[in-house]
């Protein structure tokens, strides 16, 4: 129990902001705010200039995910419910956990790959050729040509050169940080973090390489966490980075013996 005690603490994650999201028409709409040039790519690019917290929601469905935007800057998001109308809404904060919308653009979606959106550069999943993620994926993978085989590269590079930030996961816990969205290139710096980041960096090493990858966010047992899910041998395939750094599982062979540590049976949360 004291083993199983000791790994829970691994599991802490970046709870993004789940703060109530009150929609207040503001000024008319400047359509320029979204760049959905590349919408068949499976991803749309967000600037705005403000001195507020902000938020992009994305509806599809009938289904709204809100995003935390840094105004400013030049974010992308993806669309990760496939071909369809999508619509696009900025926020701004008016005060607590209050925010009006600034401005909204619908654009309809048609892919040219549906896993599109899982190789793209987004907010949480950055990356370039020539950045610190690109260069470092580019040297994990030299000379290997099979996905299976870079993604087992990438997970071995992961698992063993980075730690649990524990003093980053107490500032979390104590609620003194919010709305956080990882560096990827910082982490890569860093060699720390916490679930978020491990999940963040992992796809994003695997992006750089043009293999689809997910970063996913929910409840394990009770414990808020986050994962990946990747696209290899024509299948999704779960693999989880904090598991595999909190059980010092360093070295793998294959694809499943990256995935086989999630599943393990001693393995809890």
């Amino acid at each position: 129990m004291k083993q199983t005690s000791r790994f829970l603490a691994f599991f802490l994650c970046i709870v993004l902001l789940t703060s109530a999201v009150f929609t207040v028409d503001t000024h008319a709409a400047d359509l320029s705010v979204f760049d959905t040039s590349n919408a068949s790519e499976g991803y749309f690019t967000v600037h705005f200039d403000a001195t507020v917290k902000m938020k992009v929601g994305v509806t599809v469905n009938s289904k709204t995910t809100y995003y935390s935007y840094t105004p400013g800057t030049y974010s992308s998001y993806a669309f990760t419910e496939g071909n369809g109308s999508y619509k696009l809404t900025l926020y701004r904060n008016v005060y607590g956990t209050s925010y009006a919308k600034v401005t909204s653009k619908t654009v309809n979606v048609n892919l040219v790959d549906a896993l599109a959106p899982y190789r793209a550069s987004t907010a949480e999943i950055t990356f370039s050729q020539n950045d610190a993620v690109g260069l470092k994926a580019a040297e994990i993978c030299q000379g290997l040509t099979d996905d299976a085989a870079k993604v087992v590269a990438i997970h071995n590079y992961v698992a063993s050169n980075f730690t649990y930030d524990y003093n980053f996961a107490a500032s979390v816990r104590s609620g003194a940080m919010k709305g956080y969205v990882p560096n990827t290139s910082n982490i890569i710096a860093s060699g720390k973090g916490v679930c978020y980041d491990f999940a963040a960096v992992f796809a994003a090493l695997c992006r750089s390489q043009g293999i689809a990858c997910t970063l996913q966010k929910g409840y394990l047992n009770g414990q808020y966490h986050a994962w990946n899910v990747v696209y290899v041998n024509n299948g999704w395939v779960s693999v989880d980075l904090t598991a595999s750094i909190s059980y010092g599982v360093r070295s793998t062979s294959s694809i499943y013996d990256c995935a086989a540590v999630m599943y393990s049976n001693t393995y809890t949360y």
